[in-house]
C-alpha cells in the first residue's frame, strides 16, 4: 500500500509540473520600514584574528582562515548593551552581486532564516488576537488545528493540513506529503514552490490544496518549506485583514529599531512567504536576534511578546525534538534538535536561525549573545562540514567577547 501510494504521488507531482510550464512571473517584495530613529549597536572592538581549537578539536583555526574557508560575507557578534564585533568579506569575492558591497548598508537574503522569523511573528500574533500570555495559552492556541485559522483550507474537500494541529506544523512534523529536496534527485517540492508560488501564480492555500493525503503513518519531523509558509498564512489570517508584512514593520521591527528598511517576498494575495525571500542588514538580524536574546523584550525591557512563547519556541523538548538521523537535515557531527523553526543545540541552551547559503542569526543566552553571519555556501555545498567550522567560530567569538569587560 505504502509503495502504490508513493508511486500516485510522485506521478501527481509531475502532472502538477508539467501544468506550470509556463514563463515565471517577477517575484514581488514589500517593502518592511523602518522607525523614524533607529537604535545604536553596542560599540565596536578589535579583537584581532583570534585562534581557537576547531574540527573537533583536533586543530588549531584562526578567525581569518575561517572567514576564508567559510566563504564569509558579514559577521556581525553582538554581547547585549556591551560590544559588538564586525567583519565584512571581500566584496569582489564572497556574495558577488553587482553593485552591492559587503557592508552595513546591503540588504542580504537569507534564506530560511526567515523561517524563525515567521515564528516569532506567529507568537507575537497569537499574543495579540488570542490574548495568549502564559504557556498554557500559547500551547491551546498551537492544539488547534490549522483549518480554524486558514478558512480557506477548508471548502468542500478539505486540504491534508486543515486538521493538523499548529503545533506539528511549526515543528516540521505536519504529516502532510512534502519532498523538500525531490524524488530521487527531481521535482522537488521547494522547486515547485519556488515556481507556483514565489513566482507569485498562486496563493499559499491555493497551492496546498494539492496536498491532500497524509502519511498513513506517525508523523516524524520532515523539513518543509510549505509548512512554514503554512504557518505564515495562519499568521497573517490570524491578524483580521493586517498583513502580516505590516503586522512585521509596526510591531517587531519598529521595536527593535530597526536601521533600515527590509524587504520580504509575498504570494499572490499578498500574504508573506514564510519559509524565505526574506532581506535586510546584518545590524537589523542582530536587532531581531537580541529581541529574541531578551525572550521578546526591547531594549527597555518592555514587553513586546510574553516570554512563555519563547519557553515552548527556542527550547527543546528532549527526545521529542530530535531529527532523526536518517533525516537529510541532520548533521552527524553536530547533532540538532528542531523546535518552532529554531535549530537547537540539545547539549546547551544555544539556538539558531540557518539558511541555506551558511546565513545564521545565532542566539546565546548564556553569554547574553547574538551573533549573525551571512556567507556564500552556493546552497549548501560542503554545508554540513561548514555548519560544524561555523559553530566552533561562534563559540569562540562567544567566548572572546564575553571576556571583555
Amino acid at each position: 500500500m505504502r509503495a502504490k501510494l508513493t508511486g500516485w504521488l510522485a506521478t501527481a507531482t509531475l502532472l502538477f509540473w508539467l501544468a506550470g510550464g509556463q514563463a515565471a512571473a517577477a517575484t514581488d517584495n514589500e517593502p518592511i520600514q523602518p522607525p523614524p530613529k533607529p537604535i545604536d549597536l553596542p560599540s565596536k572592538v578589535e579583537i584581532g584574528d583570534i585562534s581557537y581549537a576547531c574540527m573537533q578539536g583536533t586543530a588549531t583555526c584562526r578567525l581569518s582562515e575561517f572567514m576564508e574557508k567559510a566563504r564569509v560575507c558579514a559577521l556581525l557578534v553582538i554581547r547585549d548593551r556591551k560590544y559588538r564585533i564586525e567583519s565584512f568579506g571581500p566584496s569582489n569575492k564572497f556574495c558577488e552581486e553587482k553593485g552591492k558591497r559587503n557592508d552595513r548598508k546591503r540588504l542580504y537574503g537569507v534564506a530560511s532564516v526567515a523561517k524563525s522569523i515567521t515564528s516569532t511573528l506567529l507568537g507575537h500574533a497569537i499574543a495579540v488576537k488570542q490574548g495568549a500570555r502564559t504557556r498554557q495559552d500559547f500551547e491551546a492556541a498551537l492544539k488547534r488545528p490549522v483549518g480554524y485559522y486558514v478558512s480557506d483550507l477548508r471548502p468542500f474537500i478539505p486540504s491534508a493540513y486543515a486538521d493538523v494541529p499548529l503545533d506539528q506544523v511549526l515543528r516540521m512534523r505536519s504529516g502532510v506529503w512534502w519532498s523538500e529536496y525531490g524524488w530521487k534527485g527531481v521535482f522537488s517540492g521547494a522547486a515547485f514552490f519556488r515556481q507556483r508560488v514565489r513566482q507569485m501564480r498562486e496563493s499559499v492555500p491555493h497551492f496546498a490544496r494539492r496536498y491532500v493525503l497524509k502519511t498513513l503513518w506517525s508523523p516524524t519531523f520532515n523539513y518543509s518549506a510549505l509548512d512554514a509558509a503554512i504557518a505564515a498564512q495562519a499568521a497573517d489570517d490570524m491578524l483580521d485583514g493586517v498583513r502580516l508584512t505590516k503586522f512585521l514593520e509596526t510591531g517587531i521591527w519598529a521595536a527593535i529599531g530597526a536601521e533600515s528598511k527590509a524587504t520580504w517576498g509575498v504570494d499572490k494575495s499578498g500574504t508573506a512567504i514564510g519559509p524565505c525571500c526574506f532581506q535586510a542588514t546584518v545590524g537589523d538580524l542582530a536587532r531581531f536576534g537580541l529581541l529574541v536574546l531578551r525572550r521578546g523584550k526591547d531594549r527597555h525591557g518592555k514587553e513586546i511578546i510574553p516570554e512563555a512563547w519563547f519557553d515552548i519556541a527556542t527550547k527543546s523538548r528532549g527526545d521529542f525534538d530530535e531529527i532523526p538521523a536518517e533525516s537529510r537535515s541532520a548533521n552527524a557531527n553536530w547533532p540538532m534538535h528542531y523546535g518552532y523553526f529554531w535549530w537547537i543545540n540539545p547539549n546547551g541552551t544555544d539556538f539558531t536561525a540557518i539558511g541555506r547559503d551558511g546565513q545564521f542569526i545565532h542566539v546565546f543566552p548564556d553569554s547574553n549573545t547574538v551573533v549573525v553571519q551571512i556567507s556564500d555556501w552556493a546552497a549548501w555545498t560542503n554545508g554540513d562540514a561548514l555548519e560544524v567550522e561555523t559553530f566552533e567560530a561562534h563559540q569562540a567569538l562567544v567566548s572572546t567577547i564575553g571576556r571583555l569587560p
